[in-house]
């Protein structure tokens, strides 16, 4: 078997910036709006599944024993969009598009991928190894990143593509989440969260210390110094259950807050379940403020292994847009986000 290409312990000394938000920022949480009419579900139509085989950070090959996460793709046209999402309920979101009658996935590279928890200034032996297997989707022609937490990524397939480099640290970062109830940042909860290049595709990988993943375009410029992430705003969701045909008083709500990530051009999202999302940074927010709500649907997932869909589980996600964006904003249930930037 081919073994894992581990990377992140190099940089011991590495710094992580801190961003603590600022008074100017700490009340700028948006609400879910009424939604009328009430929230319907859209029926997303099924494209394809994958039985993933991800090994636990650390483990160098695959055996009997190895997981398998369960992942299924749909397509959603009310949002144009095709979305991952996993038996844990983590999810990730592309532009619609031609879909390819090769629905089959092929394992490409696998990185040990190291995290550092909020206050913890250096690697070391009792850091965390989250394992990420990368595979290239065939029915969608992208890459597919699985965590061993669940989480999935989708990320382009470049030219150039190799399969025997390793991960690369760029920098890290500790984020500020507040909860719902939560107007400053006092006693927010932490999130760690480190970036990596990954070398066989020149693309980023953020990944936090919950083992939420996301992917990202590089820099053009080799970063010299990290510098700290730029609080933008917060947002506040209510994101209803599968049981829940409506919206009410007691539908949870989910802190998110976004950040610009100077050191890649990146807008951050992250949620205070720890997953994290990327897009575009627009350099500019539209005046208009605030979350919209779209649309909604319900996702079934299979655990890895299983045939048929009895016993598999129904997550809920909710659409909105980011109204100072355009971005769409998709969330599952479970706390997991993902973006589909403004065209």
């Amino acid at each position: 078997m081919r073994m894992r290409i581990a990377g992140g312990l190099a940089a011991l000394a590495a710094g992580i910036v801190l961003a603590l938000g600022s008074e100017s920022h700490a009340l700028a949480q948006d609400k879910t709006p009424k939604v009328d009419p009430p929230a319907k579900e859209v029926a997303p139509e099924f494209v394809t599944a994958h039985d993933l085989r991800v090994r636990p950070g650390g483990t160098p090959n695959f055996g009997p024993e190895t997981p398998r996460v369960g992942v299924e793709l749909y397509q959603h046209k009310a949002t144009n969009s095709i979305i991952a999402i996993s038996e844990a309920g983590s999810i990730s979101v592309i532009p619609a598009g031609l879909v390819s009658t090769d629905r089959t996935s092929k394992w490409l590279v696998a990185h040990d991928l190291a995290v550092r928890k909020a206050g913890e200034l250096e690697f070391g032996p009792k850091t965390k190894k989250f394992g990420v297997e990368v595979f290239t989707e065939n029915a969608t022609k992208r890459l597919l990143y699985a965590c061993e937490s669940g989480s999935v990524a989708f990320a382009p397939i470049p030219g150039g593509l190799v399969s025997e480099k390793g991960p690369r640290w760029h920098h890290a970062l500790e984020l500020k989440v507040r909860a719902p109830e939560q107007t400053s940042f006092d006693d927010a909860k932490k999130f760690g969260v480190e970036v990596s290049v990954d070398e066989n595709t020149g693309g980023l990988i953020y990944i936090t210390e919950k083992g939420g993943i996301a992917t990202a375009a590089a820099p053009a410029t080799e970063l010299k110094k990290v510098v700290p992430p730029k609080t933008a705003y917060g947002l506040v969701p209510q994101v209803r259950t599968a049981n829940e045909a409506d919206f009410t008083d007691k539908t949870k709500k989910l802190g998110i807050e976004v950040f610009e990530d100077p050191n890649a051009n990146v807008l951050l999202y992250i949620s205070e379940a720890g997953f994290i999302a990327t897009a575009p940074n627009p350099g500019k927010f539209a005046d208009t403020k605030g979350i919209s709500w779209k649309s909604a649907m319900g996702l079934k997932a299979r655990k890895g292994g299983e045939k048929t869909f009895d016993n598999a589980k129904k997550y809920s996600v909710e659409v909105f847009q980011d109204n100072r964006t355009g971005n769409l904003l998709f969330i599952s249930e479970t706390g997991s986000i993902a973006v589909l930037p403004k065209p």
